[in-house]
């Protein structure tokens, strides 16, 4: 990891605040309740079905769930827990609604699944998989700020071995070098 424990907990802090603030604010709202009423269109998956949880979170690589909010419910215990450089809470409503939070500030963002296979289980009897991805968008701000991550998530699954309940997040930069591409400049246009 490149920072100490202090810069991450100055950057969870940062990264906190904001989320706050744009919730008070009520940034995202409408787009959040609309999504959070829609009920999964995929049935729930036969226990041990690793493979079927893999081909889910596929389609959700396909509709973008990082930068759209948009998420198979049917594969994710409502518990999760959501983990990435940053910060770290559990909830899927949570999560989509801070990712709706963001959602607005995001010009042509885009995330590519590189490759995802499932990792077998771990030393405590747990199925996992592994996704690698790329995001890059700018952000809507004066500035025009670009994020460009190389990331990896590990997805652990309940015994059922059919739902996720930790979501945790690897980047190739870290949390304070995120927080940095948001206040950087972007190229001009």
């Amino acid at each position: 990891m490149h920072q100490s424990g202090g810069e991450n907990v100055l950057v969870s802090g940062l990264v906190s605040a904001m989320t706050e603030s744009l919730r008070v604010l009520g940034v995202g709202k409408q787009q959040y309740q609309q999504i959070a009423v829609q009920p999964s269109p995929n049935p729930p998956l036969a226990a041990g079905d690793v493979q079927g949880v893999i081909e889910r979170i596929q389609q959700d690589y396909q509709q973008a769930y990082f930068v759209t909010g948009v998420i198979d419910d049917s594969i994710y215990d409502q518990g999760c827990t959501f983990v990435d450089p940053t910060v770290q809470f559990s909830g899927l409503d949570l999560w989509k609604r801070n990712l709706q939070l963001l959602v607005p500030f995001f010009i042509n963002p885009r995330i590519e699944l590189m490759s995802i296979s499932s990792l077998g289980p771990n030393s405590q009897g747990a199925e996992q998989i592994q996704a690698e991805w790329t995001l890059d968008t700018v952000i809507s701000l004066p500035w025009r700020p670009r994020v460009s991550i190389l990331g990896s998530t590990i997805y652990t699954l309940n015994s059922d071995a059919n739902k996720v309940v930790r979501h945790v997040e690897s980047w190739n930069v870290s949390a304070w070098q995120a927080l940095l591409q948001i206040v950087t400049p972007g190229p001009r246009q």
